[in-house]
Order: C-alpha cells, then structure tokens, then sequence
C-alpha cells in the first residue's frame, strides 16, 4: 500500500525488464474499478545502476514488480480496497497468466452458463474473469453495443457439443502440420485440442486428434496462401512460423537452393494463415496484443521476436 494521500494503483518494475507485465497488471486493476496511476522504475540513489527496492534488486534473472493497489491513508481508496481488494488481486493473476501464456481459470472455475453484470462490470472485465473474448460475449448474448446494466443475466458458454476424439501417436518425422493435415484441422486446433503451448513433439507422445478426421494423408484437400520473403526471413524461420519443418517447406515449394531473397513468394498453408497488422506510431506489443485479445508472448512466438522493440512500418503477424 502507498501512504501520503494520493489514490489509485501504481506498479514498480525492475530496471532489467521492460514495462509490459507492468502494464497489463495495471490495466487489469483499472478493470476492475480502481484508477490506475501509473507504472514506473526506481532507481537506487548512491547506485543508479540498480533497483531501489531490494525485491526488485536481489531477486536474480527473475522478472519481480511490485503491485501497490491504492493509498491506505485515502478514505476512497481505503474503502475500496476493503469491498474489492480480492478482485484487483485476481485482475494481477490475470495478467500474470496471460503474460506468461498460461490457461488461467476464474475463481469458482468456467462452467457458469450465466452471470449477473454487477456495478463496474465491463464486457471486458466479464470476458477476463470467465477466460472468453469480448466478441464471443457479444455473439453469445446478441449484444449489438458495450452498454450493460446492472443486473442484466449474460450467457457465459454455449452449448456447442465438443467433437469425439480419438488418439495418435506421434511417429518419427511427424510434424504438428502433418498430422494436423492428415485428420483435416488445422495445427492451432490440434495443440487447443492438447493443451500445447509449443510447436515440438516428442515420439511415442500421444495426441488427441478427430474421430471423424480423415487417417490418409491422401484424402484431404490443402489449400495454400503466398508468403512475400522479407528482410531477416529464412526458411527456418518462416517454417516455424507456419507449423513446418524447412524439410515440408522445401518440398512443398519445390526449392532447389536453400537461399531466400527478399521477395521471393512461398506457398504456405492457409489454414495456418494470420491476419497482419502494420505497427503505428506509439504502438507497443502490449497494446496490439490487447487490441486482438491475445498475451504478449503469443505475439512474439508468432513473429519470432527476441525483444519488445517495434519499428512503424512493421508488419506483424496476428495468430488466430
């Protein structure tokens, strides 16, 4: 808690990490009804070098923040935190599980077909707290605006039947792409079906995959997009990106040299397509992943990215 009368949530991050998580913490806080200050760094003063707060300077390759959620010695915040303090924690665990790309479940677990819209609920708020998006809500309850009411009773989930599965196990040379292809669904389907956060296999690993999916690699239809080379593009990358081996690349663009040049079109599955968005002026990962309600990570893994840093022009790719 902070002292000395301001009001509203801060966040501290250390000097070794940037302000993503730190800003999804705050923006999930603000969610939940309190105001949001801001996210900061504080240096030691004799060492500006380092962290002033030891937890955020001795706690090693580790990525610490330090969430104050209002100032005790504030009668609003005070009274705040004492009716919804549970909820700004839990609005932290959410951001914590989205920045790290792990399955986050709501107190009282998902299985709610319903809920009743309380006072400061948004569709965003209802949508973290039940693991959904705000478009799935707005289909779900035909909801044509934003606006809720105070009372008014949201479906949650649909009824909508989860396919039979049956399983597979993964052979030497297997790909998520080829097995995906070979039970005609795509390799996001595959890993949502298995929980996968990666793209590796490992032999003898056993998948759950359609009952009603096609066993031959024959029998099913693929149809392919074009993939333009950029700058810094090579077949590795651009196989990772869609699910393949360089090997299926290769094959499947008939490559004779492993040499990229800028340019140059490969055909790529379209079942594996994203959409793309060109980074704007004052654009951040945290902010294009927010607006397409997917983690940081998830935007990084799809772009093969090492750093948060974004150059406008950029085109990013957005996965489904």
């Amino acid at each position: 808690m902070n002292p000395r009368g301001g009001e509203g949530a801060e966040v501290v991050y250390s000097l070794r990490n940037d302000s993503t998580l730190a800003n999804m913490v705050l923006n999930n806080i603000g969610e939940q009804g309190q105001i949001k200050r801001k996210v900061y760094q504080r240096r030691l003063p004799e060492n500006p070098n380092k962290d002033y707060y030891y937890i955020l300077r001795e706690t090693g390759n580790t990525e610490p923040i330090l969430v104050e959620y209002g100032f005790i010695d504030n009668a609003k915040d005070a009274n705040k935190l004492k009716n919804n303090l549970e909820d700004y924690v839990e609005g932290v665990v959410k951001a914590i599980a989205d920045y790290t790309n792990t399955p986050y479940t709501p107190p009282g677990g998902s299985s709610a077909d319903t809920y009743t819209v309380k006072r400061g609920d948004t569709l965003y708020s209802i949508a973290s707290k039940f693991n959904t998006t705000v478009d799935e809500l707005k289909r779900l309850n035909n909801l044509t605006s934003n606006t809720l009411k105070i009372g008014q009773v949201l479906r949650i989930t649909s009824n909508t039947s989860v396919p039979s599965t049956t399983t597979y196990k993964v052979q030497r040379g297997d790909t998520l792409y080829s097995i995906a292809n070979k039970y005609n669904i795509t390799v996001d389907k595959l890993k949502e079906l298995n929980n996968l956060t990666t793209n590796t296999l490992l032999i003898g690993q056993e998948l759950k995959v359609p009952i009603t999916g096609s066993t031959d690699n024959d029998t099913g239809t693929t149809n392919y997009d074009t993939y333009e080379v950029v700058k810094g593009d090579s077949l590795w990358s651009i196989a990772k990106r869609y699910g393949l081996t360089v090997d299926e690349l290769v094959s499947l663009n008939n490559l004779t040299s492993l040499d990229l040049k800028i340019g140059d079109k490969l055909k790529v599955p379209n079942s594996l397509s994203k959409k793309t968005y060109t980074v704007q002026k004052g654009d951040s990962l945290w902010s294009i992943a927010k607006e397409f309600d997917i983690s940081v990570n998830k935007l990084k893994e799809a772009n093969n990215l090492t750093s948060n840093l974004l150059n406008v022009g950029q085109v990013l790719i957005i996965p489904n």
